[in-house]
């Protein structure tokens, strides 16, 4: 435990000094600033002298809101794991850090954890943000978003944790396409396939594949008034738990099949 810790700190320091750690953080707070603006605006329509019953509204926009954050979020973390373990076999460190009696699934999930928590600093700013302005301002309850992040952190450490995995076999570039290219699919899939009949290979993805926005959704799903959002949360986020052991089993074994310079 003391040797993972050791690593996490050196992980998360190199995660931190990384350039687009700034472009992050400069993201996280114009998502604040423009959700701060968007939930302060009031009506400016009037029914019979008085503002309409906006509530409806309100949930579907903060619905939709937190929904895109909340995927911005995994995506960071997947974007930020495309070479954090590669670079590290890169410049020697990893060599020089496996040197010590250290376990390699140690290494490499010490790395993981890094990238995870830098991810968690955006998320929770960001998250923390739009959950108390939407309760705040919109009058939004809170649970379905401590729910809705809880879900979106599980699907970090699938995304950070799959995209390390392919970063040992593809370049750069290639796991980061992947990783967009991966999430729009499930998003789409996840948004598609329960509406759809006959979705073909989008419902086998929806049904099968990691539900990333699915649980998100249905967690916020008490946001909307008049919408119902089909599914079971208790096996999605079953399914999702699934997909996080095997993403880091995939890390472990990958990792362990890597040959090591002098």
């Amino acid at each position: 435990m003391k040797g993972f810790a050791l690593l996490f700190g050196e992980a998360l320091a190199d995660a931190i000094r990384r350039r687009i750690v700034s472009g992050v953080a400069i993201a996280a707070l114009l998502s604040v600033l423009m959700l701060d603006s968007c939930t302060s605006c009031s009506p400016s329509i009037t029914v019979n002298g008085q503002p309409p019953d906006l509530g409806e509204l309100m949930g579907a926009a903060g619905f939709g809101a937190f929904l895109v954050l909340g995927l911005w979020v995994i995506a960071l973390a997947g974007v930020l794991a495309a070479d954090h373990l590669r670079s590290a076999l890169e410049d020697g460190s990893a060599t020089l850090a496996l040197a010590r009696p250290v376990p390699r699934e140690v290494f490499a999930l010490a790395r993981l954890a890094g990238v995870l928590g830098v991810a968690a600093g955006a998320g929770g700013l960001v998250l923390g943000a739009a959950a108390l302005l939407l309760a705040k301002r919109s009058h939004l309850p809170l649970p379905p978003a401590l729910l809705a992040a809880g879900a979106c952190a599980l699907g970090a450490l699938v995304v950070g944790a799959l995209a390390m995995a392919a970063s040992l076999v593809l370049p750069r570039v290639a796991t980061i396409l992947l990783v967009l290219g991966g999430m729009g699919l499930l998003t789409l899939a996840n948004g598609v396939a329960p509406i759809g009949e006959g979705a073909g290979w989008l419902g086998v993805l929806d049904r099968f594949g990691p539900p990333l926005a699915s649980t998100m959704a249905l967690a916020l799903e008490p946001w909307l008034t008049s919408v119902t959002i089909a599914g079971d949360g208790i096996r999605l986020a079953a399914r999702l738990v699934a997909w996080a052991i095997g993403a880091l089993f995939a890390l472990a074994y990958g990792f362990r099949r890597v040959e090591l310079g002098p």
